[in-house]
Order: structure tokens, then C-alpha cells, then sequence
């Protein structure tokens, strides 16, 4: 099958440019230097489309991507950088009367419930709430409409973040490492990942862009695309160190892939 990637956005937290920032990054003016807080959108050739994650600039990034319909998002996990665009679910709702899938993983349910609790419960909020369905998932393949997708969870810090893979496609942000056991079941079953990489050197729960990099290669990726990219990277400056095969993700990139 085949279908289409746009990167909505390839920043991290603070996104790029950094409130108050006078860094060659920040003030440069290369348009893919401008980096929305991180998430992507897949559009199939017969028209299914979905989002992984609604961070604070998810309105912005829909209106960028033109999308007018849409009734299905994968979450990440519950940080603030990729879940507070949530409300926004709304205009789905007003477009189409249907109600927004939103897959969370089952040990994320309660915090996502509880940062948006006047969505799922009565809490006396008197404005338009937005219409969804929370569909837990575990560490086992699931489908969603024509595509199947195989999660798993990879340590982030105090949590863990959910990757996907849907067909020779994958996506992985937030995360330190894969764990060996995932490595061996992926391996040599991704064409084309989009996959983070905050910054060169080290990060305490944050893959940079070495550890991108060997992962990879251990997974045997044919196209590898860096993203949640800080301000210390500059994209003319470090896309050419980087193998022919990788390159830097930029908001509003399209990749084509094969499903």
C-alpha cells in the first residue's frame, strides 16, 4: 500500500525558534530551521489518514497540512509537547459528527483522562468539549481501518514512550534506547523511519543523534529521517555529516512510502 508522511512538526519541547533565543539556529533564517513541537500525519493512497500526537501547535500544523477530516490519532505519550493540542480534536467533530479515535496506551489512560477531565467526566465545564473515543492499546498489533499497527513501549525517562511500526513504516520519538528484544523483532521489516535525535552527544532520556544513528543500523533501515530536533542543530550546517541514507526531518517534508 502506499501512502504518504508529512512531518508536522520536527521539534522538540521548547520547539524552534526558542522563546527569548538569539542562537544562529533560532535567528536563522532557513525555513527548516522553524521547528513546530513534533508529530506526524499518514495519508493512505485511498484516503485513510492519522496523526501520532497533538501537541500545542497541532491547530497550526493541520491548517500548514490543509487536513479537514480526520478520525483517528496514536499518542506518544502523555508529555505536554505531544498531547496538549488535544482540544482542538474539536473541529473535527464540527466537520464530520463523528468522533475522534484517540489510541492511548493503556498505562497512559489515567494521566490523559486527568489532564483532559472535562472531556470523559461531568466536571461542570459549560463550553464545547471535544467528541472522542479512548481506545486503549497494549504491546500487541492492532488495526485501524486498512493498516495494521505493531507497538511497542521504549524507556523515556520516568516513562515509557509507544513506537510504531505500520507496515515498512516507523515512527519512534522520545525515547534513550530500544531494547535489545525489539531490535531483533523489527530488524530488517522498516524501509523508511522517522526516528528522534535532540542533538549531538549525550541527553539523560533523549536518543541523540549518534545513538539514532546505530540504532538504524541495527535495525537494517533503508531511509532513516532525524527529528524532535533542538536548537543546538542547524539543518544547512549538520544534514551533510550526516550517512547518505539519513537525512534531517523539517516541517511539512513529505515522504512517500510503501505500506
Amino acid at each position: 500500500m502506499q501512502a504518504t508522511v508529512t512531518i508536522l512538526g520536527s521539534g522538540t519541547s521548547t520547539g524552534v525558534p526558542v522563546i527569548g533565543c538569539s542562537c544562529a539556529t533560532c535567528t536563522s533564517s532557513d525555513s527548516r530551521d522553524k521547528r513546530l513541537r513534533s508529530s506526524v500525519l499518514l495519508q493512505t493512497a485511498d484516503g485513510q489518514s492519522l496523526v501520532i500526537d497533538t501537541g500545542p501547535d497541532f491547530r497550526m500544523q493541520m491548517l500548514n497540512a490543509g487536513v479537514t477530516h480526520l478520525t483517528e490519532v496514536l499518542y506518544t505519550h502523555t508529555h505536554a509537547d505531544h498531547c496538549h493540542g488535544f482540544d482542538d480534536l474539536r473541529a473535527f467533530y464540527f466537520a464530520s459528527r463523528q468522533p475522534v479515535i484517540c489510541h492511548v496506551a493503556t498505562p497512559h489512560c489515567a494521566d490523559f483522562r486527568a489532564r483532559f477531565s472535562y472531556a470523559f467526566e461531568e466536571t461542570g465545564y459549560l463550553g464545547t468539549k471535544p467528541q472522542v473515543v479512548l481506545a486503549p492499546f497494549e504491546r500487541a498489533p492492532f488495526a485501524i481501518g486498512g493498516l495494521q499497527v505493531d507497538p511497542d513501549f521504549v524507556p523515556h525517562g520516568h516513562t515509557q514512550t509507544a513506537v510504531f511500526r505500520i507496515g515498512r513504516f516507523a515512527y519512534a520519538t522520545d525515547f534513550k534506547v530500544f531494547p535489545p528484544e525489539l531490535i531483533a523483532r523489527w530488524r530488517g521489516k522498516i524501509d523508511t523511519m522517522v526516528a528522534s535525535a535532540i542533538r549531538h552527544g549525550q541527553h539523560p532520556t533523549h536518543s541523540c543523534v549518534e545513538e539514532t544513528l546505530a540504532l538504524f543500523d541495527a535495525l537494517a533501515v533503508k531511509r532513516g529521517y532525524l527529528t524532535h530536533i533542538a536548537h543546538e542543530m542547524r539543518h544547512a550546517v549538520d544534514e551533510v555529516k550526516l550517512p547518505s541514507h539519513v537525512r534531517l526531518a523539517y516541517d511539512g517534508l513529505e515522504i512517500p512510502v510503501e505500506l
